[in-house]
């Protein structure tokens, strides 16, 4: 979401749109699943004063057009945002809010009493709600009119997209390379499926086959010592790389073959991480979880079952990457470039401000 909201920013300054933000970040501190939502005084603290300066600048500093926020998926995350939303209520200026995950239902659900009416009512008063993809707007329904739901999928920085060349120079790699080469990018979590990557590849290592793994992204404090204990047992055929980002996360993703990220994670929306892997010429391996299946189809993905590792390995085995990654770098240049995503949010926040 941070990604997204960066890209989204320099592309409507880009634009020549007078952009103000406010960073309402509670810390950057990669915390256990179980723990994400939780109401702490650290995070009410650091919450308190950015959502009170968003209020004072509606209400007393500036005339804005429209206001746009990205709001958490969990309860507390999302009260947050509501005094905010009720400013702009108050000097009429159209709002909306994008969820950048699938979890968002779920959560309303699952609200009682005081919680759920002050939700309910922030939701009657937005200008417009938007969802990753088709198969996410059902998170609004009787909620939010349908023609105030809209689908705005991602996009991928200009610099993370590979050139026509580079991916014609992989495709010659890739047929004269007899090893499965495998890349993770995204935070190691249980629920992302990276321990069920790391099983795979042990199959495959048992097997005697050829494989390498690539792994990059910040590791969930729960699962750490089971991290590093396959990363010791697999021994050269995993390279743990950390948080990387710009030419060392474009490196990775050219230099192998086959993306994976076989997820269950509750909030799971659609992963940027699937499209800058698209972007690169990678022959795309997930899970049909969240929004997934609004990016990924058979042309350039296989969806694998959750939780099952030897589902995992068999694809490795069998899987034919040449087509799928040509396919998936043209789609992905076709509707997942940075400009193109602007774009659609742009057109979203301008035509339905200018209705209200």
């Amino acid at each position: 979401m941070s990604l997204a909201n960066r890209m989204l920013v320099d592309g409507l300054q880009r634009k020549t749109h007078d952009v103000d933000t406010i960073d309402t970040k509670t810390g950057t501190k990669r915390d256990n699943v179980k723990n994400q939502g939780r109401v702490s005084f650290r995070k009410v603290s650091r919450s308190i004063m950015p959502v009170m300066k968003g209020i004072r600048k509606i209400l007393l500093t500036r005339k804005y057009e429209v206001i746009y926020l990205t709001p958490s998926q969990n309860a507390n995350g999302y009260l947050k945002y509501v005094p905010i939303m009720w400013a702009a209520r108050v000097k009429k200026i159209p709002c909306f809010i994008h969820i950048h995950g699938g979890y968002f239902r779920t959560m309303y659900d699952g609200l009682r009493g005081w919680k759920k009416r002050v939700v309910d009512k922030s939701l009657r008063e937005l200008a417009g709600a938007i969802v990753l993809g088709p198969s996410l707007k059902y998170m609004f329904e009787d909620l939010v009119p349908d023609e105030k739901i809209f689908v705005c999928e991602n996009g991928v920085e200009n610099e993370v997209f590979a050139t026509e060349e580079e991916i014609r120079q992989k495709i010659e790699r890739y047929n004269t390379d007899d090893t499965i080469r495998v890349v993770y990018l995204s935070n190691l979590m249980e629920s992302k499926g990276i321990l069920d990557l790391f099983e795979a590849v042990k199959m495959l290592r048992n097997q005697g086959k050829k494989v390498h793994l690539d792994v990059a992204g910040a590791i969930e404090p729960a699962i750490e010592a089971r991290v590093r204990e396959y990363l010791s047992k697999l021994g050269d055929a995993v390279t743990y790389h950390g948080v990387v980002k710009g030419k060392k996360k474009k490196e990775l993703l050219l230099n192998n073959y086959i993306f994976c990220l076989p997820t269950y994670y509750p909030n799971e929306g659609q992963p940027i991480s699937i499209l800058e892997a698209m972007a690169n010429g990678c022959a795309i391996v997930t899970t049909d979880h969240g929004g997934i299946k609004d990016i990924v189809n058979e042309e350039y993905g296989v969806f694998v079952e959750k939780r099952r590792p030897r589902s995992i390995a068999n694809c490795f085995e069998e899987l034919d990457c040449e087509t799928k990654m040509i396919k998936g770098w043209f789609e992905a240049s076709q509707k997942y470039r940075k400009d193109q995503f602007v774009s659609r949010i742009e057109r979203v926040l301008l035509e339905r401000s200018n209705e209200n």
